[in-house]
């Protein structure tokens, strides 16, 4: 009978706890400024993603773009666009309860799911994908290592 407890509570620490699976999409690494944009939810988990790629050394961006520019392309043709001040774009994708039945005693979130997406704007194309689901850090006895993740995965795609 302890046995079986004991196990069934393994498996339960070991299930609940949210890291990260890693995608890498694309070869390479990335050269240049540390700037990313978010493409996120107005969630109070977003600032604990943004506080440890600020950790990491990179600048975080709300917005991609915020001037909007127009040029003349032809003699008859008039073109209006964003410029871009940030060519990589973090676009977060999750759900967490923040109400306080739902959240961890350590102010951590409980994920039904996240997903995180680093895109280069200039070619549209997908470098890297982070998801997982569970309890994030800051829920003791059950923390997870989610944030720490995604900020890890995204600085590896960087060269130093």
């Amino acid at each position: 009978m302890i046995k079986s407890v004991t196990g069934i509570m393994t498996i339960v620490l070991v299930t609940g706890c949210a890291t990260g699976h890693v995608v890498q999409v694309s070869e390479g690494k990335i050269k240049g400024p540390r700037v990313i944009a978010l493409d996120a939810p107005n969630a109070p988990w977003v600032v604990e993603v943004q506080n440890r790629l600020k950790t990491k050394g990179f600048r975080i961006l709300r917005w991609s773009s915020r001037t909007r520019v127009t040029e003349q392309t032809a003699s008859n043709r008039l073109e209006q666009f964003n410029e871009a001040e940030a060519r990589y774009v973090l676009i977060i994708n999750g759900y967490a309860p923040y109400n306080w039945a739902n959240r961890c005693f350590g102010g951590g979130y409980k994920f039904d799911h996240i997903s995180v997406d680093l895109v280069d704007a200039k070619t549209n194309e997908t470098i890297l994908n982070v998801n997982g689901s569970g309890y994030s850090e800051n829920c003791p006895p059950m923390s997870g290592s989610i944030f720490s993740d995604i900020a890890s995965a995204v600085d590896a795609e960087w060269s130093n």
